[in-house]
């Protein structure tokens, strides 16, 4: 009995810091200073500089010429590596929206 009252309040532990976890949102220091998600592009370009790659995915446009609803220009920026750190950044219309690291 005592071994299932662990399991469950580290299973609950778990869960816990999971649901935690996914309010939490990254932020990345660059020379200039901290950018976070919801910053503009121009502020992440002032602060951090040119990406070392860069992706753009204009909104779709119609035949008429007007874009579709609900279409969004996208952009992925690169920064890295830095260290063997790389930093991921997508933009949507222009603001900071996903913000990630990883090693390689």
């Amino acid at each position: 009995m005592n071994r299932l009252l662990m399991q469950l309040t580290a299973l609950g532990t778990a869960a816990g810091m999971a649901l935690l976890c996914t309010h939490l949102h990254a932020a990345m220091r660059c020379a200039g200073g901290l950018i976070d998600e919801g910053d503009s592009m121009d502020q992440v370009m002032q602060q951090c500089g040119e990406p070392d790659q860069r992706e753009t995915t204009p909104q779709y446009i119609e035949a008429d010429g007007f874009p579709a609803e609900g279409s969004v220009n996208e952009e992925d920026w690169v920064y890295g590596p830095d260290n063997g750190m790389y930093r991921y950044l997508h933009f949507i219309d222009g603001k900071l929206v996903r913000l990630r690291s990883q090693r390689n």
